[in-house]
């Protein structure tokens, strides 16, 4: 599968065209070092890979993956051999914070020294001045255990996909949007507390061990 069919295999069809048609290199997107900073973590995100440095490889993926990510790539460090990956390609677009890049990665296993080449495709996601690491699968060569094979549901074994981490964090949502989200969640949490009273759960000046720890007087937590 080549690198733009990937892309649009991989989001929302809006937003499939405006990533592959908008290629770093761009004046706009320099200006705010979104495409260094892409770059960037791309090299130390497969850097990292190449030395079976899984803890600093994991500081790109959202934090709710990492343990994941971790356990996954330690089940195989004993058998394989990274012996150098190329960053292939680059494309980013800057209006919605999504970004795509290439690696093609060469490797043998502990017990067989023939050099295998696997690509992998990666899309992130801009968030708070930095770039994560929402989707990884094999595009092309030889697969290899550690990276995600393309699955009819879509789903990744251990990342959350760009659509659950833009959900997530409220992103792409205009800020009377945010407002609505947020005054929803208020709501569900005040209902949640009152269905806790009704069914017997008291809190009281006297057990302060007992009062919530979320949403309680910044005294008590």
């Amino acid at each position: 599968m080549s690198f733009r069919r990937f892309v649009a295999a991989s989001l929302p069809g809006w937003l499939a065209v405006a990533l592959t048609t908008s290629v770093v290199g761009s004046g706009c997107a320099a200006s705010d070092g979104m495409i260094d900073k892409l770059r960037d973590s791309a090299r130390v995100y497969n850097r990292s890979l190449r030395w079976s440095d899984w803890d600093r490889a994991a500081e790109y993926l959202p934090p709710a993956s990492a343990d994941a990510f971790i356990e996954h790539h330690q089940d195989f460090e004993d058998r394989l051999v990274v012996l150098d990956y190329q960053l292939t390609r680059l494309e980013i677009d800057r209006q919605n914070g999504v970004a795509a890049s290439q690696v093609e990665i060469q490797w043998h296993t502990d017990n067989q020294l023939v050099v295998r080449s696997t690509v992998v495709d990666h899309v992130w996601q801009w968030y708070e001045g930095r770039w994560f690491l929402v989707d990884e699968r094999r595009s092309d060569g030889r697969p290899l255990a550690i990276f995600a094979e393309r699955r009819d549901d879509g789903d990744h074994p251990y990342l959350p996909g760009l659509a659950a981490f833009r959900d997530e964090h409220a992103i792409g949502l205009d800020a009377q949007s945010k407002r609505e989200r947020e005054k929803q969640q208020r709501q569900t949490v005040r209902a949640e507390r009152r269905a806790a009273r009704k069914h017997g759960a008291t809190y009281s000046l006297d057990r302060l061990d007992n009062l919530p720890n979320q949403g309680g007087p910044v005294g008590f937590n």
